[in-house]
């Protein structure tokens, strides 16, 4: 039976009358509305007459623990710039199945929940609720933001297993990736700059990166007054991976005597003292009181961590030069190896003293990501795990409690 004040609970324009009908688990709310000038759905353009319609039916916000449908007639309208289209709905996307205010609610559900609970949720099919918090995402990150790139981190995440990669840009001030391409390639990151076009390239005065020469060739190819600037963290991980290297060969030459103290060393070699338990501290000091080379890169790894705390380029380099001479004296021909690499590179090591860019940002945004992925337990759909990744990394922590209250008293 009609009931007057439903209309203003719906809160839903141009709604002359509604009627309500209950079944089990469902309450679908049949609604009338005016069908002169109505807007076309291509241009918006009021259309005076209408020659057809259909019966259309929308998910909406529940009532209590009751699924709500709109039910309405749809017309197809004779727009005078466009022809014969569908009319223009205030409530609903063309050709959605859900209201828009259906579908923000679901979006903010995701953003907090997986897929699948939110599908479980509220009773729609898993591929439902992904195709319109794609869609939702779409409007919110489709378009990349290059405003105000000045200090710009290039990096790769992991996105399935067997090596397969994306490339993610990051505005480092703002915190926010803005842009992500498949694979790590060198033709991966050139895509990224011709996005950027060249006048935004002249803007960029520093590039934070690993030591991937595939990027490094890129920058330079269209940045090529920016500063490349040489992330602290990878160059510290890639040592402790030569620490390991070294740690197995000297573990293969000790004697049998000896082999109990290197079992269980490979990670409190990496940690910080700082960070061990004094059981942990003990098997170090006897580690290294045991072993000469073993002794050699773990006092040089210290030495090496401590050249991100100058501030004067000329101070630093007269650090750096010293942590090579006694990395070359040292007579381990891996670690003079490695030496050989820093001193190639010197230019992108020492240019933290112009840009003190904390590694934590970067991996604090690598570790958001490693959340999406884990949470969705991994994505078939590519450009989808794009917009999550923007959405997670878009420099601002999200307010739930106000978009919410919108959503759900919007009715």
């Amino acid at each position: 039976m009609p009931i007057p004040i439903v209309p203003e609970i719906l809160g839903l324009p141009n709604i002359t009358s509604a009627m309500i009908e209950l079944a089990e688990g469902r309450c679908d709310v049949f609604i009338e509305r005016p069908t002169a000038d109505l807007p076309c759905s291509g241009c918006g353009e009021i259309a005076t007459r209408t020659f057809h319609h259909s019966l259309r039916r929308l998910r909406d916000l529940s009532v209590f623990d009751k699924k709500a449908f709109l039910v309405f007639d749809e017309y197809r309208v004779d727009c005078p710039r466009c022809g014969y289209k569908v009319e223009k709905l205030p409530f609903a996307a063309p050709w959605a199945r859900v209201t828009m205010r259906f579908a923000e609610y679901v979006a903010l559900m995701v953003r907090h929940s997986t897929v699948k609970e939110v599908a479980d949720m509220l009773g729609l099919d898993w591929e439902t609720v992904k195709e319109i918090d794609k869609a939702h995402l779409k409007k919110e990150f489709g378009e990349p933001d290059f405003d105000g790139l000045r200090i710009l981190c290039l990096d790769e995440i992991s996105r399935k297993k067997r090596h397969k990669y994306f490339t993610v840009a990051m505005n480092y001030e703002k915190t926010k990736v803005i842009w992500a391409g498949k694979d790590r390639e060198q033709s991966t990151a050139e895509s990224f700059f011709e996005a950027l076009g060249p006048q935004r390239c002249k803007k960029i005065e520093a590039v934070c990166v690993d030591m991937w020469d595939p990027f490094i060739a890129a920058i330079r190819k269209y940045c090529p007054r920016a500063e490349i600037i040489y992330d602290k963290f990878h160059l510290v991980q890639a040592y402790g991976r030569l620490i390991d290297k070294v740690r197995n060969q000297e573990a293969e030459r000790a004697a049998r005597e000896e082999k109990d103290v290197f079992k269980g060393s490979k990670y409190i070699l990496l940690r910080n003292a700082e960070n061990l338990r004094h059981k942990q501290k003990q098997q170090l000091r006897e580690l290294l009181r045991l072993n000469e080379n073993l002794n050699k890169v773990y006092v040089l790894k210290e030495h090496l961590k401590r050249l991100w705390d100058y501030t004067y380029p000329a101070v630093a380099e007269r650090h750096l030069n010293e942590w090579l001479n006694m990395a070359r004296a040292s007579r381990i021909e891996s670690l003079a190896a490695f030496a050989k690499m820093l001193d190639s590179r010197r230019d992108g090591i020492l240019a933290h003293c112009k840009y003190k860019i904390n590694n934590g940002r970067i991996e604090g945004t690598n570790n958001k990501i490693k959340v999406v992925k884990r949470k969705a337990y991994g994505f078939h759909d590519d450009e989808y795990f794009i917009l999550k990744i923007k959405q997670a990394c878009c420099g601002k922590e999200p307010d739930p409690t106000d978009k919410l209250l919108s959503v759900t008293f919007s009715r």
